[in-house]
């Protein structure tokens, strides 16, 4: 890495105190363990007769608020099985893919949360079905770009639309515009209040590891500067620190954990 940004920080090097690494290394099987019983309790999932999700299911037979919130929530637990993965089998921790795995888990299972929060059902269905609209939409512009017809297109839109004039109060509603992921995460942190980041902010910080941003690998990772700086810049050997990553895979349990049971409330 070069990195002349670091010069920005006041601190060159910066190195996890073994404590911290110790730690860290103490709590991730801990983790682990809890991921293990949060994927029992998702494998677990049904909609029971009469509840509140058999409710929203029948009022959106497409795609379904409890189908997307269950898929969300597969997608999520499938990234953190790729970090026990890698941790466990691999005894490797990676300084960039580690956060990526961790963003997925924030924006999939913040998603599903969005989706289960609002008391209201004509809410829920119609942000379910906003979604559904979007996701297919972007299926149909990958179609065009590789000039292939996309037949499933017109009757994915008119079976969106006939759920949604199904309920009264929906009728005519616009479905072409969904909440941005980062909108869905700053309503869903009440829900999360003990995070030691917002959702937000642990989904902007993991992007910018995903995304390469400079800056924010300075604030993220740990370094030590090889040779002298030369030309504003210097290169660095990087690691990333096992009690920061333990912390930000502890925070994607925490969401889902939370979504586990506001699926049982719904239930």
């Amino acid at each position: 890495m070069s990195a002349a940004e670091t010069h920005d920080s006041g601190q060159r090097d910066r190195q996890e105190a073994p404590e911290h690494e110790e730690l860290g290394r103490r709590s991730l099987p801990l983790s682990f363990a809890r991921y293990e019983s949060l994927v029992a309790r998702s494998e677990a999932l049904s909609v029971r007769q009469g509840s509140s999700l058999a409710g929203d299911r029948a009022a959106t037979p497409y795609s379904s608020v409890p189908d997307q919130v269950r898929a969300s929530t597969g997608v999520a637990l499938d990234h953190l099985h790729a970090f026990k993965l890698i941790v466990v089998d691999g005894e490797a921790v990676l300084p960039f893919a580690m956060y990526t795995l961790v963003r997925s888990a924030y924006e999939a299972s913040g998603t599903a949360l969005w989706l289960l929060h609002p008391a209201s059902r004509n809410e829920r269905v119609l942000r379910s079905l906003k979604l559904a609209r979007e996701n297919r939409r972007l299926v149909h512009v990958v179609m065009e770009k590789s000039d292939r017809e996309d037949p499933g297109w017109d009757r994915a839109i008119a079976a969106l639309e006939r759920d949604r004039d199904g309920r009264a109060a929906l009728v005519g509603a616009d479905l072409r515009y969904v909440a941005k992921v980062s909108s869905r995460l700053e309503e869903i942190a009440p829900l999360v209040p003990d995070l030691f980041l917002t959702p937000l902010a642990l989904w902007q910080t993991s992007s910018g590891m995903a995304h390469a941003n400079n800056s924010m690998m300075v604030l993220m990772l740990d370094r030590q500067q090889i040779g002298e700086a030369e030309h504003g810049g210097a290169d660095y050997k990087i690691t990333t620190s096992l009690l920061a990553v333990a912390g930000y895979f502890d925070a994607a349990l925490d969401m889902i954990e939370t979504l586990m049971d506001l699926w049982a409330q719904r239930n």
